[in-house]
Order: C-alpha cells, then structure tokens, then sequence
C-alpha cells in the first residue's frame, strides 16, 4: 500500500497546477463517482495526530450547476493546516464517512473544461464513521450532547 498523503504533498501537487482549474473528489474506485468540494477540515484523529479532512459537498446541485471551488482556493486552504498532517476524504453527508485520499490526476469535465480530480486510491480504504466535531465543522450535523443520566440510588437494608 502506498504512503498516506500529506498536507505537504498535496500542496506540491496543486502548486504544479492552474490555480483557476476547478477541483473536485472522484470517489469509489469501482464506479468513479465525481463529487463537488465542500470544505476542509483540520483536526486530530484519536492518537491525537493532525488529520485533515476534505469534504464534499452537501448540496444536491449537478456539477457545474454552482460555483466550484479552485485549486487555487483549495491551496489557500490547505496552506493554514499543519503540512505533517494525513490527507482523508469525508464523504455521503447523510451518513458521514472517513476515507483514505489518494492521487491527484487532471481530466475534463463533462463540458471539456480542465478539472482537477482528488481520487480515493484503487484499494479503497474506509477508516469508519467521520468524526462527529468533523461532521458538525462541516455543517453536517447539529452539536450534540449525550443526555445527563441520573444517578441511581440504592435500596435501604441492601436489599435488590
């Protein structure tokens, strides 16, 4: 399996690119898929490294119905992150989903513009559930709390 990308190797890649080229994820390696960026997040996974999660989009718009994002907004973005940090994908904001980033590759869109593709790699690696403060930096989903529970008292006599 191939190293996991870096902020730092992401940002050489786009550095290299148009910075008005349109950038966008292809994911499942199986039946790509291209999905609209939505945002970045940086945070730290649970052995407290620095992750930085790339996100597509929640709206339902077809692409190049709205503004997309440029390789040029996604380097400003990625150039605040810690550049030691991995690269991960959020995907499906309905049941939010942490997964292995991959290759940067050009292509055209289905207009014959220049497009730059964030691919989740062939052997397709989903790490589990997105992390909440993730989903909810991304708008996904509402804060939540855990409910307070109530402390149960005991029986007088030691009784059950």
């Amino acid at each position: 399996m191939a190293p996991e990308l870096t902020v730092d190797d992401l940002l050489d890649r786009l550095s290299a690119g148009d910075g008005g080229v349109v950038v966008r994820l292809w994911i499942n390696p199986f039946a790509r898929t291209a999905r609209r960026l939505g945002g970045v997040v940086p945070t730290r996974d649970e052995a407290g490294r620095p992750v930085v999660f790339i996100a597509e989009a929640k709206d339902d718009e077809p692409l190049g119905a709205l503004s997309e994002p440029t390789v040029s907004d996604l380097f400003d973005k990625l150039s605040a992150c810690n550049r030691d940090a991995v690269v991960r994908l959020a995907i499906n904001p309905d049941f939010p989903m942490a997964h292995r980033a991959g290759a940067v590759a050009g292509a055209r869109d289905e207009k014959g513009r220049p497009v730059l593709f964030l691919n989740e790699p062939e052997e397709a690696e989903q790490f589990g559930p997105l992390p909440p403060d993730v989903a909810v930096a991304l708008t996904w989903h509402e804060p939540t709390e855990a409910p307070p529970r109530r402390r149960r008292g005991t029986r007088p006599g030691g009784g059950q």
